[in-house]
């Protein structure tokens, strides 16, 4: 019997020591394999047998095959994970727009320049046609920029609803795949958490969780039975064993050019997720940048497109052009998109063919002569009046029309001189008139001045004038309506007060240019902040994943250990159960 006891001692030996080479070797085999968890058996010595004298030992079982798996290692690598894929969907999308805009040959900065620019040049001869064709070919241009512009922000708006839309379909694939595997391993264990365990499913499903993690936010409870339930957003049940709550897309019906996420319904109707329960992985990083960077900078761009079209033609349709009518409209009018501007830009042109059409003369002119020294009104004109400014200044942007303007119906404008120092007031008869007006000095060339109101703060009436000197006190000087189809060639009154707008407060209080290079490092700040954010993410994720990994991973030099140390079990086993051979070989022969 003693052989016996022998060769069962050995034999267990045997069997533990080859069933852990079997387990280090998958292990080894697995190494690369995404997701896996390193295995050990564990084993136990068997009920030991009363030899009277004591307890002999009966040799060894293997008990389990476990994971080494930690569950708080691994789900910081899945928030991680998360944190890191919003970041990194941020700061690639961000990308876009901050090249795009930021890029000279593509900016409508560059173009309200060169139009300007144009606008100036015509101020030196005002009755040139071709200096006039070249205004309208470099309204035409900016045009062209800002339409082009604003057509590659709705293809990244394209481009970023339909990466959402696959996005959804890849949620609901892994969260198929998690209920499925929920399922085998259910089938697996009978729901039994203190038998065996299917580790390969396990590690299958873990790397299920880990990929969702990656798209969107995602924890999960596991349950009395094994299964894993999976929540989104505040709670919202995602898989709950083996039921999948598939998501699903509709085009949201404020903005038929986005789609809207949600719960799909039995009736295949949608209960939409508000965006703030889906902030995190690509989904939250794709729906942030759509629904604020982008969105933001198709309003600022729809904004200067809106304000820029409606000051220019409010001007404009003060003078008269080349063949002494009152002016018309450069640009089309995008008021009506005020409510909504980030539809304004797309929609940008230039509706004015004929460059006669630009009014470069006043709608004003001096009438009588001026008593005294010999002081005249070399010019007067109208301006946009301050309430017109302020309304273009509002979020959104509101309009007065031009037929409040004091020069429209104007029948008469009488400005006095008198006191000492010389101070001067203004009466405007007509339609839109009033007064006294205060008349203080304009800056914008010598001898200048313009009309506000006695309110506090004064307020701009929408007219100016000139005199060729230093007014005198007892002067009076009037001013009549332009009579229509004089021609006034040389008079740039109007085309100066086109050109001043380049470095007006009209947008924002800002002047064009400076609105844009605002846009432009509004989306550079976001941009590098998201970068910063996303390479911090990166860090904590490389960090969390290794710290996972040193628990949970293969150690290939701790397995290359384990498998002498196991080879050398396995070989002293077979050496035990040879001399129980050889024992019980030599008692059957002395019987």
């Amino acid at each position: 019997m003693v052989g016996v006891d022998i060769f069962g001692i050995g034999l267990s030996g045997l069997n533990a020591a080859q069933n852990a080479l079997s387990v280090s070797s998958n292990n080894i085999a697995n190494v690369n394999t995404p997701g896996y968890t390193a295995q050990y058996i564990t084993q136990a010595g068997r009920i030991p047998q009363n030899a009277g004298f004591g307890f002999l030992g009966q040799g060894v079982d293997v008990t389990s095959v476990q994971r080494s798996y930690n569950q708080f290692l691994a789900t910081q690598v899945q928030t991680a994970q998360t944190n890191s894929s919003y970041y990194t969907t941020q700061s690639q999308q961000l990308a876009q727009i901050n090249n795009m805009i930021a890029d000279t040959t593509q900016s409508p900065s560059v173009a309200i320049q060169d139009f300007f620019g144009a606008m100036q040049t015509l101020t030196q001869q005002p009755s040139s046609l071709p200096s006039r064709q070249n205004v309208l070919s470099m309204a035409q241009a900016l045009a062209t920029k800002i339409t082009s512009a604003n057509s590659q922000l709705v293809q990244m708006q394209q481009g970023a609803n339909g990466q959402i839309s696959t996005t959804v379909q890849s949620i609901n694939a892994l969260a198929q795949q998690i209920a499925g595997l929920n399922q085998q391993i259910g089938s697996s264990t009978g729901g039994n958490q203190n038998g065996p365990q299917p580790n390969t499913l396990l590690d299958q499903r873990d790397q299920a969780v880990l990929q969702l993690n990656q798209l969107v936010g995602a924890s999960v409870t596991k349950q009395s039975d094994g299964s894993y339930s999976v929540y989104i957003g505040s709670g919202q049940s995602l898989v709950s064993g083996t039921i999948v709550n598939q998501l699903g897309t509709q085009a949201d019906p404020s903005n038929p050019a986005n789609v809207q996420v949600g719960f799909t319904n039995p009736n295949n109707t949608l209960t939409v997720l508000p965006d703030s329960l889906l902030s995190s992985g690509q989904l939250g990083g794709l729906l942030n940048f759509r629904d604020n960077a982008l969105v933001q900078t198709q309003n600022q761009l729809g904004t200067l497109a809106i304000n820029f079209s409606a000051a220019m033609n409010y001007q404009n349709q003060l003078g008269m052009d080349y063949n002494g009518q009152p002016g018309g409209a450069i640009f089309k009018d995008l008021s009506a998109l005020a409510a909504n501007p980030q539809y304004a830009a797309g929609q940008f042109a230039v509706v004015m063919s004929d460059p006669k059409s630009v009014a470069a003369a006043s709608n004003l002119v001096p009438t009588g002569t001026a008593g005294g020294t010999g002081v005249t009104m070399s010019g007067v004109w109208s301006t946009l009046p301050g309430n017109y400014s302020a309304g273009l200044n509002a979020t959104p942007p509101t309009f007065a029309p031009i037929a409040q303007h004091p020069s429209t119906g104007l029948t008469g404008m009488t400005i006095t001189a008198a006191g000492n120092p010389v101070t001067m007031t203004a009466t405007i008869a007509g339609a839109n008139g009033g007064g006294p007006y205060k008349v203080t000095v304009d800056p914008s060339l010598p001898n200048s001045y313009k009309l506000q109101t006695t309110a506090v703060p004064p307020v701009d009436v929408g007219v100016g004038f000139q005199l060729s000197g230093a007014p005198v006190a007892g002067q009076t000087f009037s001013v009549g309506k332009q009579a229509a189809g004089t021609q006034s060639l040389g008079d740039g009154n109007n085309l100066r007060q086109l050109t001043a707008q380049q470095n007006q407060q009209l947008v924002n209080n800002q002047s064009y240019q400076t609105y844009y290079s605002s846009m432009v490092a509004s989306v550079g700040n976001q941009t590098n902040t998201s970068n910063l954010q996303n390479t911090a993410a990166q860090k904590s994720l490389e960090q969390a994943t290794t710290n996972n990994s040193n628990a949970s991973g293969v150690n290939l030099d701790q397995e290359a250990a384990s498998l002498i140390k196991y080879q050398q079990s396995y070989q002293a086993c077979s050496k035990v159960i040879q001399i129980a051979q050889s024992t019980f070989s030599s008692i059957l022969n002395m019987m």
